[in-house]
Protein backbone atom coordinates (compact mmCIF):
# COMPACT_ATOMS: atom_id res chain seq x y z
CA UNK A 1 0.00 0.00 0.00
CA UNK A 2 1.26 3.25 -0.96
CA UNK A 3 0.39 5.85 2.05
CA UNK A 4 1.45 9.61 2.20
CA UNK A 5 2.12 9.30 6.13
CA UNK A 6 3.13 12.94 6.63
CA UNK A 7 0.40 15.61 5.75
CA UNK A 8 -0.89 19.11 7.58
CA UNK A 9 -4.35 20.09 7.02
CA UNK A 10 -6.08 23.41 8.25
CA UNK A 11 -7.21 23.98 10.63
CA UNK A 12 -5.21 21.77 12.95
CA UNK A 13 -1.86 22.94 11.72
CA UNK A 14 -2.29 26.70 11.27
CA UNK A 15 1.01 26.74 9.10
CA UNK A 16 -1.01 24.73 6.50
CA UNK A 17 -3.56 25.85 3.74
CA UNK A 18 -4.55 22.41 2.84
CA UNK A 19 -8.61 21.20 3.52
CA UNK A 20 -8.85 17.79 4.44
CA UNK A 21 -11.17 17.04 1.76
CA UNK A 22 -9.16 18.64 -0.82
CA UNK A 23 -6.18 16.74 0.40
CA UNK A 24 -8.15 13.19 0.59
CA UNK A 25 -9.64 13.70 -3.14
CA UNK A 26 -5.98 14.87 -4.30
CA UNK A 27 -4.57 11.66 -2.56
CA UNK A 28 -7.15 9.47 -4.56
CA UNK A 29 -6.35 10.84 -7.94
CA UNK A 30 -2.22 10.57 -7.71
CA UNK A 31 -3.60 6.80 -6.78
CA UNK A 32 -2.27 6.35 -3.12
CA UNK A 33 -4.02 3.58 -1.33
CA UNK A 34 -4.79 6.04 1.78
CA UNK A 35 -3.21 9.25 3.48
CA UNK A 36 -2.23 10.23 7.24
CA UNK A 37 -3.23 13.85 8.33
CA UNK A 38 0.03 14.39 11.40
CA UNK A 39 -0.77 17.76 12.95
CA UNK A 40 1.40 20.22 14.68
CA UNK A 41 0.83 19.36 18.24
CA UNK A 42 -2.31 18.34 18.05
CA UNK A 43 -4.65 15.44 16.62
CA UNK A 44 -7.74 15.18 14.76
CA UNK A 45 -10.59 13.44 16.61
CA UNK A 46 -11.32 9.94 15.72
CA UNK A 47 -14.84 10.52 14.92
CA UNK A 48 -14.14 13.03 12.16
CA UNK A 49 -11.66 10.86 10.95
CA UNK A 50 -14.21 7.73 10.61
CA UNK A 51 -16.38 10.47 9.12
CA UNK A 52 -13.97 11.55 6.44
CA UNK A 53 -12.98 7.81 5.33
CA UNK A 54 -16.72 6.97 5.07
CA UNK A 55 -17.65 9.81 3.07
CA UNK A 56 -14.74 9.44 0.71
CA UNK A 57 -14.36 5.57 0.77
CA UNK A 58 -10.77 6.04 1.95
CA UNK A 59 -8.00 5.12 4.25
CA UNK A 60 -7.44 7.96 6.50
CA UNK A 61 -4.91 7.70 9.50
CA UNK A 62 -4.22 9.90 11.90
CA UNK A 63 -1.26 10.83 14.01
CA UNK A 64 0.66 13.93 15.71
CA UNK A 65 3.97 15.61 14.81
CA UNK A 66 4.91 16.69 18.20
CA UNK A 67 7.52 19.62 18.88
CA UNK A 68 10.19 17.97 21.49
CA UNK A 69 13.42 18.97 22.87
CA UNK A 70 14.97 16.03 20.29
CA UNK A 71 13.13 17.73 17.69
CA UNK A 72 10.10 16.86 15.70
CA UNK A 73 8.56 13.03 16.15
CA UNK A 74 5.75 11.94 14.83
CA UNK A 75 3.89 9.77 17.33
CA UNK A 76 0.80 7.50 16.44
CA UNK A 77 -1.65 5.84 19.15
CA UNK A 78 -2.24 9.15 21.42
CA UNK A 79 -5.14 10.73 21.67
CA UNK A 80 -4.49 14.34 22.74
CA UNK A 81 -1.64 16.45 22.83
CA UNK A 82 -0.10 17.54 25.99
CA UNK A 83 2.18 20.52 27.36
CA UNK A 84 4.96 18.32 28.80
CA UNK A 85 5.34 16.65 25.25
CA UNK A 86 8.00 18.71 24.42
CA UNK A 87 9.98 16.32 27.06
CA UNK A 88 11.22 13.80 24.61
CA UNK A 89 11.00 11.48 27.78
CA UNK A 90 7.66 12.49 28.81
CA UNK A 91 6.64 12.11 25.06
CA UNK A 92 8.26 8.44 25.14
CA UNK A 93 6.19 7.26 28.30
CA UNK A 94 2.84 8.26 27.21
CA UNK A 95 3.45 6.12 23.96
CA UNK A 96 4.83 3.19 25.79
CA UNK A 97 1.66 3.51 27.77
CA UNK A 98 -0.40 2.71 24.64
CA UNK A 99 1.97 1.11 22.98
CA UNK A 100 2.21 3.31 19.76
CA UNK A 101 4.61 4.11 17.77
CA UNK A 102 7.60 6.37 16.99
CA UNK A 103 8.91 8.23 13.96
CA UNK A 104 12.00 10.93 13.93
CA UNK A 105 10.73 13.29 11.34
CA UNK A 106 13.15 15.17 9.11
CA UNK A 107 16.11 14.25 11.17
CA UNK A 108 18.79 16.57 9.43
CA UNK A 109 16.66 19.68 8.48
CA UNK A 110 18.71 22.80 8.16
CA UNK A 111 19.00 25.00 10.06
CA UNK A 112 16.26 25.68 12.44
CA UNK A 113 15.93 21.86 13.74
CA UNK A 114 19.64 21.42 14.64
CA UNK A 115 19.19 21.34 18.11
CA UNK A 116 18.99 19.28 21.18
CA UNK A 117 18.88 15.55 19.50
CA UNK A 118 19.69 16.49 16.25
CA UNK A 119 23.17 17.72 17.23
CA UNK A 120 25.61 20.08 15.37
CA UNK A 121 25.69 21.24 11.57
CA UNK A 122 25.67 18.28 9.68
CA UNK A 123 27.78 19.02 6.89
CA UNK A 124 30.44 16.16 6.08
CA UNK A 125 29.12 14.68 9.14
CA UNK A 126 29.57 10.69 8.47
CA UNK A 127 26.21 8.24 9.00
CA UNK A 128 28.27 6.07 11.67
CA UNK A 129 28.82 9.10 13.61
CA UNK A 130 25.39 10.35 13.00
CA UNK A 131 24.00 7.42 14.51
CA UNK A 132 25.25 7.88 17.97
CA UNK A 133 22.68 10.54 18.73
CA UNK A 134 20.24 9.32 21.60
CA UNK A 135 17.11 9.94 19.51
CA UNK A 136 17.81 7.09 16.63
CA UNK A 137 17.90 4.77 19.77
CA UNK A 138 14.60 5.95 21.06
CA UNK A 139 12.46 5.74 17.74
CA UNK A 140 11.11 3.35 16.15
CA UNK A 141 11.34 4.78 12.96
CA UNK A 142 13.61 7.28 10.37
CA UNK A 143 11.24 9.09 7.79
CA UNK A 144 14.13 9.42 5.16
CA UNK A 145 12.23 10.85 2.79
CA UNK A 146 10.73 14.06 2.95
CA UNK A 147 9.23 16.90 0.63
CA UNK A 148 10.35 19.87 2.49
CA UNK A 149 14.18 18.49 2.54
CA UNK A 150 16.78 18.59 0.49
CA UNK A 151 18.83 15.88 -1.52
CA UNK A 152 21.39 15.81 1.16
CA UNK A 153 19.49 15.61 4.13
CA UNK A 154 17.30 13.10 2.66
CA UNK A 155 20.09 11.00 2.22
CA UNK A 156 21.86 11.35 5.57
CA UNK A 157 19.07 10.40 6.85
CA UNK A 158 18.57 7.11 4.77
CA UNK A 159 22.14 6.32 5.71
CA UNK A 160 22.01 6.49 9.23
CA UNK A 161 18.62 4.32 9.39
CA UNK A 162 20.46 1.73 7.16
CA UNK A 163 23.71 2.07 9.47
CA UNK A 164 20.92 1.00 12.21
CA UNK A 165 18.91 -1.50 11.32
CA UNK A 166 15.94 1.28 11.81
CA UNK A 167 12.50 1.02 9.62
CA UNK A 168 12.26 4.01 7.14
CA UNK A 169 8.95 5.89 6.16
CA UNK A 170 8.72 9.00 3.38
CA UNK A 171 5.91 11.69 3.35
CA UNK A 172 5.16 14.93 1.46
CA UNK A 173 4.75 17.03 4.45
CA UNK A 174 2.52 18.71 2.53
CA UNK A 175 0.58 21.96 3.26
CA UNK A 176 -0.73 22.73 0.13
CA UNK A 177 -2.54 19.95 -2.71
CA UNK A 178 0.56 20.37 -4.91
CA UNK A 179 2.75 19.01 -2.38
CA UNK A 180 0.90 15.69 -1.68
CA UNK A 181 2.14 12.52 -2.47
CA UNK A 182 6.06 13.87 -3.11
CA UNK A 183 7.48 10.91 -1.18
CA UNK A 184 5.49 8.01 0.19
CA UNK A 185 5.83 5.55 2.45
CA UNK A 186 5.08 1.81 1.05
CA UNK A 187 4.08 -0.45 3.54
CA UNK A 188 3.94 -4.08 2.49
CA UNK A 189 0.62 -5.86 3.81
CA UNK A 190 -2.94 -4.77 4.21
CA UNK A 191 -3.82 -2.25 6.97
CA UNK A 192 -7.15 -0.62 7.76
CA UNK A 193 -6.59 1.45 10.88
CA UNK A 194 -4.26 3.00 13.18
CA UNK A 195 -3.36 -0.22 14.83
CA UNK A 196 -2.13 -2.06 11.68
CA UNK A 197 0.09 1.08 10.86
CA UNK A 198 1.64 1.24 14.22
CA UNK A 199 2.49 -2.72 14.38
CA UNK A 200 4.16 -2.87 10.58
CA UNK A 201 6.13 0.42 11.80
CA UNK A 202 7.35 -1.43 14.61
CA UNK A 203 7.90 -5.03 12.58
CA UNK A 204 9.92 -2.55 9.81
CA UNK A 205 7.84 -3.43 7.12
CA UNK A 206 7.51 -0.19 5.56
CA UNK A 207 9.92 1.90 2.91
CA UNK A 208 10.15 5.33 1.40
CA UNK A 209 10.39 5.95 -2.03
CA UNK A 210 9.28 9.11 -4.12
CA UNK A 211 6.15 9.17 -5.93
CA UNK A 212 7.09 12.11 -8.70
Amino acid sequence: MLIDLHIHTSPLSPCSALDADEAIETAKGLGLDGICFVEHDAIWPKGEIKAFAQRHKFLILRGMEVNTNYGHIMVFGLEEYREDMYSFDRLLTYIQSVNGATIIAHPFRDPQYLRGGYGIMHWGLKPEDASQRPVFHLVDAVEVFNGHNSPGENGLALEVARHLGLAITGGSDAHTKEEIGAYVTLIKNKIGDEEDLIREIKLGKTEAQRLF
